[in-house]
């Protein structure tokens, strides 16, 4: 151990991983609660960007329970650094998968793609997730079945060393209530293995929520009965800030102001301050170009020198609602097991 990591060896405390469990109304206020608190009660140890001479990460298994996700603020001024054509390219990444394809050649070691994608990951497994739902409904006359769920972790791709990023979405967890006005009530449970808190965390969950939205329509749609959005329920085995951030970005000069500034005066008024459609268009021409092999993710400007017009191009109808895949039987022979 180098001298500047032993001269920290008093903050470590009894190497016992905190568990925090915290509540908020909105996606905004968990965030803001979450970065305070693992900053106050989180374990000090070294975090994957560590480096001899950086301050001593925060840690800790931190569960986050949201009532209302889909309520604003869902983005904290602090929280999210894509812009808005950024936060929406992400939630259909996750939601549509518009960027499955975007994987590197596993043979190819140059290759600077993803490893994976989430989506990719999970799509296959909703259609017999849908089919448990009807089953149960057409069965029992209720869904409050504690099994339906699908995973991203998959042993034989991500357990390996050659796989030098797995997946920090880990699974999650459809379950239904009854509130005592009769309604049923869709509360999604997300488990993660390990995330950056300080710039992930709040835009992961913009798109959970959204996710969270597509899954209770596509049910109220599958039964003829109508589902309401609850709780969403975020768990991280290692929600982490980093040292280099706390460092680099003055971040703890941050959190003392996340401290003593009233919440309302730290989010955003909505989760984008641009017109959604006309982003969803963006992102769509985009994807036309690239396609087109003439580059990846290019601005406006460059879009219409190409000759696309962004204000009247249409996107995939599935973009404003579930995924036309989602409606597909289901298909053992898509399921990748793990050998």
């Amino acid at each position: 151990m180098t001298e500047e990591r032993g001269n920290q060896n008093h903050l470590r405390g009894d190497g016992l991983l905190p568990v925090i469990q915290i509540e908020a109304r909105t996606l905004a206020e968990g965030w803001h609660k979450a970065m305070i608190a693992c900053y106050d009660k989180g374990a000090r140890i070294e975090t994957p960007k560590q480096r001899e001479d950086m301050t001593l990460g925060y840690d800790a298994d931190i569960i986050v329970r949201v009532s209302n996700p889909l309520e604003e603020p869902m983005r904290h001024k602090y929280g999210v650094y894509d812009d808005d054509r950024g936060i929406i390219q992400y939630i259909l990444e996750v939601t549509h998968g518009i960027h499955n394809h975007w994987k590197k050649n596993p043979d190819d070691p140059t290759d600077k793609r993803w490893g994976y994608t989430y989506n990719e990951r999970f799509v296959d497994q909703l259609p017999f997730v849908f089919q448990r739902i009807k089953a149960d409904w057409d069965e029992k006359g209720r869904i409050t079945g504690r099994d339906y769920q699908f995973t991203i972790w998959r042993a034989g791709e991500d357990i390996i060393l050659e796989q030098g990023d797995p997946p920090c979405f880990q699974r999650g967890h459809l379950r239904f209530l009854i509130n005592n006005k009769g309604e049923i009530v869709l509360n999604y449970d997300t488990d993660w293995r390990s995330r950056c808190l300080a710039k992930a965390w709040n835009e992961n969950t913009l798109a959970q929520a959204k996710l969270q939205k597509l899954l209770a329509d596509k049910v109220s749609k599958l039964l003829g009965v109508p589902i309401k959005v609850g709780a969403y329920i975020d768990r991280s085995s290692s929600l982490h800030i980093y040292g280099k951030y706390i460092d680099e970005d003055n971040m703890a000069m941050m959190i003392e102001t996340m401290k003593k500034k009233p919440l309302e005066e730290l989010v955003e008024r909505r989760y984008i301050e641009e017109d959604e459609t006309y982003l969803k268009r963006l992102i769509y021409v985009q994807s036309l170009v690239e396609d087109a092999k003439q580059g990846t993710n290019l601005p406006a400007e460059e879009l219409k020198k190409l000759g696309y017009d962004i204000n009247t191009i249409k996107y995939p109808e599935d973009w404003d609602s579930w995924p036309k895949s989602w409606d597909a039987e289901p298909d053992l022979s898509k399921l990748v097991r793990a050998p």
